[in-house]
């Protein structure tokens, strides 16, 4: 009996021993358990939410091929390292770029086919007047909220002229800059005529010093012209206009009380001037018909010497060089001829490279948009523009070296003799692309024979008051 009551008791001892055993372990030891993670299944769901894909189409004034001022590099090469880093830190944006306008002879034809379609680009990158089209249309957003106290800060006010409405700011520049006249010195080495030329250190001359030096370069016979204008189109209206720098007592605008007066005594003086050139056969012919696109071909050939808004000219010229397309030739920048009696003519300033933005019904798409002008506008990536365009950045804090001579020239006469802005758009206040296209028309009359300058100025002044009266 006792050997039983022995064996039960040690039974029971080894069984409350293994049950001990198979119980769970005491939560106050957590760290004595090993959990190995697994993989959760290939079928989970993710827990976040897909990112959402948003395209934004950008264009900015140009041709495909066409290439940076200074540099020599494509503007579509550049533009696609800039916006690489741009996608890289915004998952599901994508940016459709295009070079767009300059085949429309400088008019917004390309835009306007675009809007008319309910397809104009999200982003649009040209010169304010350009631009300032479809603000007037109240087509463009308020582009406030791209920039930060500090990038309002860096912009000389006088910057943002013309480009705000109160609060909203609908344009934001990259580019300012000036441009004076361009000589091509290699006509006048072998001609033999470089002394005939303004020399260093100011490179300015008199109305008449200009005309003995055109009269002398112009050689028809050998299909070589002193100089050149245009009129088929608006576009480079501002290449005349600047020659009324030179006749500072000429006002084409006044922007105090919005009206155009271009048809006083001291501008018909000016145009009889311009018209004199044309008289005397020293200018290549049909100057009413011709637009950019035909001009161009006679600068890249050598068969003009002196054109105005020399940088323009300066970038095609280094586009053809570069390519092998002409033979290289010399060329310098010189000051726009004064009146006789009168100060140096002021250089001409550059009208500024805007960004607009068409508005937008998805406010994410807007908001990377924003993101988008917010980075391009930072004075790193905005100096590239600037120079590439041959122009100068308009933020105070990019680091900017003038060294290429289509830049350092102009910025160095502005800083001697001042600047004159020849697009008077600041102050006009709605139709300014209504006004181009009819200054366009009187400057077809003008370039006629036995024109009457007088007449032709008066009816200009008429219509273009006539057109801004309609504004709201």
């Amino acid at each position: 009996m006792m050997k039983k009551s022995t064996f039960l008791l040690v039974a029971l001892t080894i069984l409350s021993i293994l049950m001990a055993s198979c119980a769970p372990a005491a939560t106050s030891a957590p760290t004595e358990v090993v959990v190995e993670e697994t993989a959760p299944p290939a079928t989970e769901e993710p827990t976040s939410e897909p990112v959402k894909e948003i395209n934004i189409t950008y264009w900015a004034f140009g041709s495909e091929g066409s290439a940076m001022s200074e540099s020599g590099e494509l503007w579509t090469d550049w533009y696609a390292k800039i916006f690489e880093q741009y996608q890289a830190d915004h998952p599901g944006v994508t940016i459709d770029f295009s070079l767009k306008g300059y085949d429309a002879s400088g008019t917004t034809l390309f835009i306007d086919t675009a809007v008319a379609a309910g397809t104009p680009p999200d982003v649009y990158f040209d010169t304010k007047f350009r631009v300032k089209k479809y603000f007037d249309a109240g087509l463009l957003a308020d582009l406030a909220p791209a920039l930060t106290d500090a990038d309002l800060a860096a912009y000389d006010p006088a910057v943002f002229a013309g480009g705000k409405k109160g609060d909203m700011i609908w344009s934001i520049p990259a580019s300012g800059g000036y441009w004076n006249f361009i000589v091509n010195t290699t006509l006048f080495e072998e001609a033999g005529l470089t002394d005939l030329l303004p020399q260093a250190p100011d490179y300015a001359w008199t109305t008449e010093e200009f005309m003995t030096a055109c009269k002398a370069i112009n050689n028809p016979d050998k299909g070589v012209y002193c100089t050149a204008f245009f009129a088929g189109s608006p576009s480079m209206d501002s290449a005349t206009n600047q020659w009324l720098a030179g006749f500072p007592d000429c006002k084409f605008f006044d922007q105090a009380t919005s009206t155009y007066t271009v048809n006083s005594p001291a501008c018909v003086e000016a145009f009889t001037f311009m018209h004199s050139i044309y008289d005397e056969g020293l200018m290549v012919p049909g100057a009413a018909g011709l637009i950019d696109d035909t001009t161009d071909p006679y600068w890249l050939n050598q068969q003009v010497a002196m054109l105005g808004q020399g940088n323009w000219y300066d970038s095609i010229a280094k586009k053809s060089i570069g390519e092998g397309t002409i033979e290289p030739f010399e060329y310098i920048f010189v000051q726009f001829p004064n009146k006789t009696g009168a100060p140096v003519t002021p250089v001409g300033m550059s009208n500024p490279d805007v960004w607009g933005v068409f508005q937008q019904d998805d406010p994410d798409k807007m908001q990377a948009i924003y993101d988008l002008i917010q980075y391009m506008q930072q004075p790193e990536i905005a100096a590239q523009i600037a120079v590439g365009w041959g122009k100068v950045p308009v933020r105070s804090d990019a680091a900017f070296e003038a060294t290429d001579p289509v830049v350092a020239m102009p910025l160095e006469a502005a800083r001697k003799f001042g600047s004159y802005d020849p697009y008077f758009v600041n102050g006009v206040p709605c139709n300014y692309n209504d006004v181009r296209q009819a200054w366009a028309e009187a400057r077809q009359e003008f370039w006629q024979d036995g024109a009457d300058i007088q007449v032709i100025l008066d009816a200009f002044v008429e219509r273009a008051n006539g057109i801004i009266t309609e504004c709201p």
